[in-house]
């Protein structure tokens, strides 16, 4: 049987107009209207809440103590907050964001998973303990279930007799 318009029973309509069909006869009560908006609410409010913990935040601890942050919105330090952004270079260049805050993101800013802290043809890298209410890294979960650790750093760049210093996140890919 093809379905027509013609079919469709009008909201203001009697059962006895229109026969009932067989979909719904297993159950004991019918589906009011209302049971199914409730219905469909309650499968957006469910799949709203599991939304929120797909990007999730965990404490970390690194070389030399570096402390780890156990939130993914830093508000302790900013009380706006901010969200994850796009890396800027580095191998997770075009995957989802993950780490936020920095000039430059990348994971070319890391040693072993976190910030690097040496010197490389005129470039210093350094750690940063203040940037977020005295934590160094976090732990980042994207929505495809990976987990990186971004790290807080500098990079210092002297050429031609300038030297400029850039906030830096190293984006490390923990599991």
């Amino acid at each position: 049987m093809t379905l027509s318009l013609d079919h469709i029973p009008p909201a203001d309509a009697t059962p006895a107009t229109y026969p009932a069909t067989a979909g719904l006869r297993a159950l004991d009560t019918r589906a009011s209207r209302r049971g199914v908006l409730r219905g469909v609410a309650l499968s957006a409010l469910t799949l709203g809440t599991l939304s929120l913990t797909w990007r999730t935040a965990s404490a970390d601890t690194g070389p030399g103590g570096l402390e780890g942050w156990d939130r993914n919105d830093c508000k302790d330090a900013y009380p706006g907050g901010y969200y994850e952004s796009p890396d800027t270079g580095g191998r997770y260049r075009t995957a989802p964001a993950a780490c936020f805050g920095g000039e430059f993101r990348s994971s070319e800013y890391c040693a072993n998973g976190w910030h690097r802290a040496d010197t490389e043809g005129g470039q210093t890298y350094g750690t940063v303990s203040s940037s977020c209410n005295g934590k160094n890294a976090w732990k980042w979960r994207t929505p495809d279930g990976r987990v990186y650790r971004c790290s807080d750093g500098n990079l210092t760049v002297t050429r031609s007799g300038t030297t400029n210093t850039y906030f830096t996140i190293c984006r490390a890919l923990v599991r």
